[in-house]
This record gives structure tokens, C-alpha cells and sequence, in this order.
């Protein structure tokens, strides 16, 4: 059993594999990393069922938040008796990156690229819904070209409650209406429908220029939410990420043969 966990802005999700196949996945709160005991119970209780039957012979993970890397691979010693293996620090994704600056890309968007990559081929837009919206784009020649950053629905929702006086904090669902007839409507329905037109418009502007004919693959926590109101976001890939990883796992041939 080969163990993959992502930490992202909000949440760590982490996920087991035995061989492709994806046992479960389960999530975490980011915040918390400061108590990294408290953190550590709480990852324990939740593999608890995993690991009942199986010993977990690895970890790769991916993570953007770098005070929590330094508590993972102890969390991972003693929860999962297994050494930890963190993208950028103990192996570099197998995809050759364009960025004029390569370091300067998130460890998570190549992951995902790479993944898309492994499961739909070459020529690819890969759009994360997580803390921000992410589009990551792969060539037709297996290369990472770049992408665009723009912020995510649950900045939207944040920023509209702690920047204004009078917007309640409202939690995110599907609109059931474009013109939002109260307030909460009104914000639910400018995420969501926002969030949708500027991922439309942003994918009508790449496939006319570098990214005619490529496959639009949509992942993250919000892609739900977004997808039903968009003309370009059809194929969703849940867990991308964790299936990244274990791939690239998988293509280090550590440890046992995947």
C-alpha cells in the first residue's frame, strides 16, 4: 500500500493505493500545523482504517505549505511507519517544465499536469478548483508550458465577507438563480456564475491561440460547484493529485513494484 497526501492552502488530503487502485481518501484543515501533535491524533484516526489492514510501505506528497513540511515526515514516521517523500525536496516530477523560472512553479500544478498527462494523453488544459483557480497547460509534446493563476471561490466568498461591512459570510452551494433575489443569493450566485464565465472565457482565449484541440480536464474541491455552468468544463478527475502521485511513485520503482 503506497500512501499520497496533498497540502494545499485549506485542506491536507491524503489518499492509499494498492497498486492504482485508490482505497479512500480523507481531508484534514490545514490550519493546525503550528500543533503538530494535535495534527499527527488527528491524521492517526482518520488512516486508522486503512492501515488496520495493510502496513503503508511509502508516502509521496506534494505540499505548498512549507511549515507544514517541516513536521510531515516525523507525522509520517510515526503514524504510518513509513518514510515520507516530498515532490521538490526528495524527487522532481518526470515532465519536462517551460516556466521561464522553473522553481518558481507550485509543486501541485505539476503533479497535476504530469497526472492529466499519465491518464489522457498529450495536448491538455488542466483547471484546479482549490484555494485558487489554477490552469495549467501541456503540450503536444509532453511538456509543462505554464498557466494562469486567478483566485478561488472560497477567496471570493472570504474577501466579500472580511472586505466589506455589511456581506454576511455565506457558505458556498449550486444558485438556484442567475438574479439572486437576497443577499445570500446575490453572493452565492456571483461566485459561482463568475467563477464559471471566467474560466470560460479564459479557456475560449487559450484553445483559439497555443491550445486548439486539447483536452480540458477539471479537478479540486469546487469543480461541482462550477462545472454545471460552464460550456468548456465536462471531464472532472477527482483526486488528480493523490493519482499523480502514486503514479510518479510508480515510475521511481522504490521499494516494492507497484
Amino acid at each position: 500500500m503506497i500512501g499520497t497526501i496533498d497540502i494545499g492552502n485549506t485542506n491536507m488530503t491524503a489518499g492509499f493505493f494498492k497498486e492504482s487502485r485508490l482505497l479512500g481518501v480523507f481531508k484534514v484543515p490545514t490550519a493546525g500545523w503550528e500543533d503538530p501533535g494535535k495534527v499527527a491524533l488527528l491524521i492517526k484516526d482518520k488512516a486508522r482504517p486503512f492501515l488496520k489492514k495493510e502496513a503503508c510501505e511509502e508516502v509521496y506528497a506534494c505540499s505548498v505549505v512549507p511549515r507544514a513540511n517541516l513536521h510531515l515526515r516525523s507525522i509520517c514516521r510515526d503514524v504510518f511507519k513509513s518514510h515520507c517523500r516530498i515532490a521538490g525536496e526528495d524527487f522532481c516530477v518526470p515532465l519536462m517544465n517551460k516556466y521561464r523560472i522553473p522553481s518558481q512553479v507550485g509543486q501541485d500544478r505539476l503533479v497535476n499536469a504530469y497526472g492529466a498527462l499519465k491518464l489522457y494523453g498529450k495536448g491538455l488544459i488542466v483547471v484546479d478548483f482549490g484555494t485558487a483557480i489554477t490552469f495549467d497547460i501541456v503540450s503536444r509534446n509532453a511538456e509543462y508550458l505554464g498557466g494562469l493563476i486567478a483566485p478561488g471561490l472560497r477567496l471570493m466568498q472570504e474577501s466579500l465577507n472580511n472586505k466589506t461591512a455589511l456581506l454576511p459570510f455565506v457558505e458556498l452551494a449550486r444558485p438556484i438563480e442567475l438574479i439572486g433575489r437576497d443577499t445570500a443569493s446575490s453572493i452565492r450566485a456571483g461566485i459561482v456564475f463568475g467563477a464559471a464565465s471566467l474560466c470560460d472565457g479564459i479557456i475560449e482565449r487559450l484553445v483559439k491561440k497555443e491550445c486548439r484541440g486539447y483536452k480540458i480536464i477539471v479537478t479540486g474541491g469546487d469543480a461541482s460547484l462550477v462545472k454545471p455552468h460552464s460550456r468548456y468544463l465536462k471531464i472532472i478527475e477527482e483526486d488528480l493529485i493523490l493519482k499523480g502521485l502514486r503514479m510518479i511513485a510508480a515510475s521511481q520503482k522504490i521499494g516494492k513494484k507497484l
